[in-house]
């Protein structure tokens, strides 16, 4: 069976916030059986969005990981005895400005150990663009049973949203001193509501998230975070211009090429995607709007190369210097830094992350860089085992090291 892609968006589209240089979906693209899939996953593991994303407004200025206010908060897949708090709280966008964003704070059941619970903070990889595509916003929280594993352990687990999902304005996806800023600030702001918390804290980042873990360590080079003690980075989306170029041409990946069009949009309104993307690709992101990674990805599955992207899309001058300017991997990190890299991953290849660990090391940061034949970018069940889930004994163990050895500024 198959819907107009018109009919599904109806309701959800109605409430989404317009964007004009972004072109309405026609009633002609259609929503095949995967897309009626992904819908149909999408609304099961949906929580209600509340009133508790809305900032007030006007947001009156303060400090960026001030709380705005926090909830007890349940429905979520957690394991037995997890509390889970939910915070709002006040981050800033990459030129300054004075935005609210999201996050969840999980504690494990039992009682801290004296000094509290060491943190992970959780800088989670691409779920979409619409509000809804918050992981704080999803029952099984994006990867819910990888940091259960944490809480396993005992660790508490810091997880931002990223401004934009789940509160009001465009994610700037791909923007990483954005994302840099939301992450650190979630820590901030957790700190000032959630008791129990130990000072120390690991980064764990994967694809886009990973990129935001090694911007956040580019940050603390000059601006050190006490506790700090290391960073976890698994398939880094850290070369833009190299992964632009990847996603928009390989079957398949034209999903990541439409959402990077629309979050340098975001970051950027001077940015067209008229000018970057097909008009049939352009017909096709009002789906964004509503859609979390699933939907998006089957709607441009069958768009790559001269279908999806205009000639030159590249060389774009906004776009380009979009690209550059926010690309990660090439600057001296505060470290160390675990960095891994399943060889069969085809949405960031293992190519592009030899070369991040190679000009990485050049600048003298500390990587421990491993790789792991037959490891995809994510797990899907049945068919691919990603790289978080194959190599977590080995994330563990590390994280495991770097809290018991509790060297202040690691480096």
């Amino acid at each position: 069976m198959k819907s107009s892609l018109k009919t599904l968006l109806a309701g959800l589209v109605a409430a989404a916030t317009a964007t004009a240089a972004l072109s309405p979906a026609r009633a002609d693209v259609v929503c095949d059986e995967s897309c009626e899939a992904a819908w149909a996953q999408q609304h099961a593991d949906a929580l209600p969005r509340t009133a508790f994303y809305d900032a007030p407004s006007p947001l009156r200025w303060a400090p960026a990981g001030t709380p705005i206010r926090q909830q007890f908060a349940t429905g979520y897949t957690t394991p037995p005895g997890t509390q889970v708090t939910r915070l709002l709280y006040h981050s800033r966008a990459a030129d300054g400005r004075d935005v609210a964003a999201s996050a969840v704070v999980l504690v494990p059941s039992g009682v801290a150990p004296r000094g509290g619970r060491p943190v992970v903070l959780d800088a989670h990889g691409t779920s979409g663009m619409a509000k809804d595509c918050a992981p704080s916003l999803m029952r099984d929280l994006y990867h819910g049973d990888q940091m259960a594993r944490f809480l396993a352990n005992g660790y508490a687990v810091v997880a931002p949203d990223y401004a934009g999902l789940g509160t009001d304005g465009g994610h700037a996806l791909g923007d990483k001193t954005a994302a840099a800023n939301d992450v650190l600030d979630a820590l901030s702001a957790a700190r000032r509501t959630v008791p129990g918390l130990s000072r120390d804290w690991v980064l764990w980042g994967h694809s886009q998230g990973g990129a935001a873990a090694l911007a956040v360590a580019e940050h603390l080079v000059r601006h050190p975070v006490n506790g700090y003690r290391g960073a976890v980075v698994t398939s880094p989306a850290a070369n833009l211009v190299q992964l632009a170029e990847h996603t928009a041409t390989v079957p398949g990946l034209g999903v990541f090429i439409a959402l990077i069009t629309v979050g340098a949009h975001a970051g950027d309104p001077a940015i067209d995607p008229g000018r970057l993307l097909t008009t049939e690709a352009n017909s096709r992101l009002e789906v964004t709007r509503s859609g979390c990674l699933g939907v998006v990805s089957a709607i441009f599955s069958d768009l790559t190369g001269p279908s999806l992207v205009r000639p030159g899309y590249l060389t774009e001058p906004r776009f380009a210097r979009f690209l550059t300017a926010n690309s990660t991997g090439t600057q001296p990190v505060a470290g160390p830094i675990l960095l891994l890299q399943g060889q069969a991953d085809t949405v960031v290849p293992a190519s592009m992350t030899d070369e991040v660990a190679t000009a990485l090391r050049r600048t003298g940061s500390k990587i421990d860089y491993r790789t792991y034949p037959g490891l995809e970018h994510d797990t899907y069940p049945g068919r691919t085992v990603g790289i978080d889930d194959g190599a977590m004994t080995d994330i563990l163990t590390w994280t495991a090291g770097r809290f018991a050895r509790r060297i202040g500024r690691a480096g």
